[in-house]
């Protein structure tokens, strides 16, 4: 399921702005062939060898795993950084003044998983704060989390992006209990980390007001 009018955009005063949509995540998911399997593949393939060579199916990833951190508008300025997003400062409680949640598209696996990606995002006072993230279950296979936080405190001319890649086969979380590896939220730390990148996205220009 894809939902191409689900679009969020923030835009600067500037004409900065960053984008998320369905269309520009499905870009980065892979045309060639995958080596993951459905824990039953051997069995569904024995069933079906009377029908000819399977094999001749184009290659596709059949979990859309896709890397998107947002689709950047203008002129930003991108340089990787030591800074970090301060997660702290996040959990005080501050007063919310919007809050959206959207899901770019889903896939159910033929019902052994589910491959989701959505963004959601927060606007306080001070700040905002924008989470978009690819979860993957593969049940009894594997599972993987790709997320974007995006950070912008208010009366900074920047903002913070930390994109994170977390997985695991599912012999290495055995111990994990069914209903948690169904809540992304919950499973997501408990994965270990296989990649990431820091980058800071600055305005062309100092002024760090106009953030819609």
């Amino acid at each position: 399921m894809v939902f191409p009018n689900n679009v969020m955009v923030l835009q600067h005063d500037n004409g900065c702005g960053i984008e998320f949509n369905a269309l520009d995540a499905l870009r980065r998911v892979s045309n060639g062939k995958l080596s993951l399997k459905v824990a039953c593949s051997e069995e569904w393939k024995e069933s079906r060898q009377e029908h000819g060579n399977l094999d001749e199916v184009k290659p596709f990833d059949w979990t859309f795993t896709t890397d998107y951190m947002g689709t950047l508008l203008g002129n930003f300025i991108v340089r990787q950084t030591d800074e970090r997003i301060n997660i702290e400062k996040l959990r005080q409680r501050e007063q919310i003044l919007f809050y959206n949640d959207l899901t770019l598209f889903e896939d159910e696996l033929h019902d052994n998983g589910i491959a989701v990606c959505s963004v959601k995002v927060r606007v306080m006072p001070s700040s905002f704060f924008v989470l978009l993230r690819y979860f993957l279950r593969v049940d009894n296979v594997m599972l993987r989390t790709n997320d974007t936080r995006l950070y912008h405190e208010f009366g900074t001319d920047f903002i913070l992006r930390e994109y994170t890649s977390r997985a695991a086969q599912a012999s290495e979380i055995k111990h994990v209990p069914p209903s948690v590896l169904r809540e992304p939220n919950e499973v997501t730390p408990l994965l270990p980390l296989i990649e990431s990148h820091y980058s800071k996205l600055s305005f062309p220009e100092s002024s760090s007001s106009g953030i819609k």
